[in-house]
């Protein structure tokens, strides 16, 4: 299968940083191409970048992206704006393109909170939707937009004198019962059979402008794995999506909202190895995608970039060389920061390539001291890195079945490229 060309659109949001990191690496796409309609951080984030997109609810936006898209050769599309999203499966069709959870009709229903509703009404986790002109059975009650987001023109209301008020100057509300207890955000991914892969929990604890910066992982319990799997049945979703869920007064779960994008906090799924965009693609491809979770990070902190905190006490930095050490004839920056940064810590580092060469002839080639290195295990059978691997280590390998091997054992923290940086100082 060829190489892919991947259109991220808008790219200068915090998700849209997301998968770029998420993809960077990945030996399956050509191109990752980065689009915006105004400028901002996306220039960053993608090397691969177009500007000056016009803005979606111009005139000329439709034929301008249609041309942009055959262009640019683009084969899979990520919209990272819920506007955005439905706007571009409205379009039909889109020369050909793959948009990830692009069906029109889930699309809509998830940009309206009260469409959402509509949809699982009589579900039990879904929260009391107040009519118009109903007086709330209890107070206070919420007052929140519509097509809102972030918690951005959300309102706490006291009294119907309020809630008068409130409605009086806002556009298209929605009044659902007050939720006062914990929030939690759920990653989602379902394949193009319909099947929920994955379902990931976390915690919202430090906030800004409706962006977790601090997340733990929780277990997925009984409860809010059966949500997951009736909003899963309930609309026709593909891909990465999540919904939000919060605590009423009995400290039940009750539906916020479901999205069809990518969130900026999945960054806590792919610190646990659980890379959502790559498994978008792999499943465009007609691939199977297998979750494959570390149990050793359960906790991200957000700043300007992101770190993940692992309980693992290491001793050993496994490494291998093609497309790990070495992406594309030239030295992966970022993995050699991580064994620098290992060795000053007092780490032994150990290659551990399957290379057709002398590893110290492409060693050297690349302008990599073999003196970095502890020990080289150079594989030339079909014998398995895991017999060579003593814990606690860390192993990062590009080639999933080699993580898939090493990850039985327990006290290893496996890591796809892309994840090196999660670790650097």
């Amino acid at each position: 299968m060829k190489k892919l060309n991947v259109l991220v659109f808008p790219c200068g949001s915090e998700n849209a940083g997301e998968i770029a990191q998420s993809l960077r690496y990945s030996l399956h796409i050509n191109r990752l191409i980065g689009a915006s309609s105004c400028e901002d951080h996306g220039r960053f984030h993608f090397a691969d970048y177009i500007g000056d997109v016009p803005y979606i609810n111009a005139a000329e936006f439709d034929a301008y992206f249609r041309d942009m898209l055959v262009t640019h050769d683009i084969d899979v599309i990520f919209a990272t704006h819920d506007t955005v999203c439905e706007k571009l499966s409205e379009m039909g069709d889109l020369s050909g393109c793959y948009l990830v959870n692009g069906d029109r009709e889930t699309t809509r229903i998830a940009r309206r909170k009260s469409l959402t509703y509509q949809r699982f009404a009589g579900a039990n986790w879904v929260p009391h939707v107040y009519a118009m002109g109903e007086t709330p059975i209890s107070w206070p009650v919420i007052v929140k937009p519509d097509c809102g987001q972030g918690g951005n023109g959300i309102a706490l209301v006291e009294s119907e004198e309020q809630l008068t008020q409130t409605l009086a100057r806002s556009d298209m509300p929605v009044v659902v019962e007050y939720l006062p207890g914990r929030e939690l955000t759920v990653d989602c991914f379902t394949n193009r059979r319909g099947e929920l892969v994955w379902a990931g929990p976390r915690t919202r604890e430090r906030v800004r402008a409706g962006i977790t910066m601090r997340s733990q992982s929780v277990p997925l319990n009984d409860e809010i794995a059966a949500i997951a799997s009736e909003i899963n049945a309930g609309l026709t979703l593909r891909g990465p999506w999540f919904f939000q869920l919060k605590q009423d007064r009995n400290q039940c779960w009750k539906l916020l909202e479901v999205s069809c994008r990518v969130a900026g906090t999945m960054v806590a799924q792919r610190a646990r190895g659980v890379n959502l965009p790559l498994m978008a693609l792999h499943d465009f491809m007609g691939r199977d995608v297998v979750p494959l979770v570390t149990p050793h990070v359960t906790l991200i902190e957000r700043s300007i970039r992101t770190r993940a905190a692992t309980t693992l006490s290491y001793q050993r930095v496994y490494v291998d060389l093609d497309d790990t050490l070495i992406i594309r004839q030239q030295p992966n920056p970022v993995v050699l920061a991580f064994l620098y940064q290992s060795r000053a810590r007092g780490k032994s580092l150990h290659l551990i390539p399957r290379h057709e060469k002398k590893p110290l002839e492409t060693l050297n080639q690349a302008a990599i001291s073999p003196l970095l290195f502890d020990e080289i295990i150079h594989l030339q059978d079909t014998a398995k890195k895991s017999t060579h691997i003593k814990g606690p280590a860390i192993f990062i390998d590009n080639y999933f079945p080699e993580r898939l091997d090493v990850a039985q054992l327990d006290d290893v923290l496996v890591l796809d490229v892309d994840a090196v940086d999660f670790y650097l100082e």
